[in-house]
């Protein structure tokens, strides 16, 4: 399998995030985890520097909401990685209030 490079970007603040190595180029709505955090793929192939394409990416977390240039872009792309999440308990899927594990798929 080869692995290839990818940079996250960072829709909300403008900026880029340390390259990646991944097996295969994230799909919109995908997790990643960059610097401890978890962040969702929200554009794909934003820009291209030679081999590493650039991704668009929004953190889980957004420390000042009101520094968010374009709330309805995040939470547009939020309900994307939404579409990813799902809730278990040990008797299988459930809704929010009766689980005990989210898993991102």
């Amino acid at each position: 399998m080869k692995t290839s490079f990818i940079i996250p970007h960072d829709v909300i603040t403008g900026k880029d995030l340390p390259a990646l190595s991944v097996d295969e180029i994230p799909a919109e709505g995908d997790p990643l985890e960059i610097n401890k955090e978890l962040y969702f793929v929200c554009e794909k192939n934003i820009n291209q520097v030679a081999d590493s394409p650039i991704i668009g990416v929004i953190p889980m977390v957004v420390r000042n909401p009101a520094n968010v240039k374009d709330i309805k872009e995040y939470i547009k792309c939020l309900s994307i990685a939404h579409r990813k999440v799902q809730f278990k308990n040990d008797k299988g899927f459930c809704d929010l209030g009766e689980c005990d594990k989210i898993i991102i798929s």
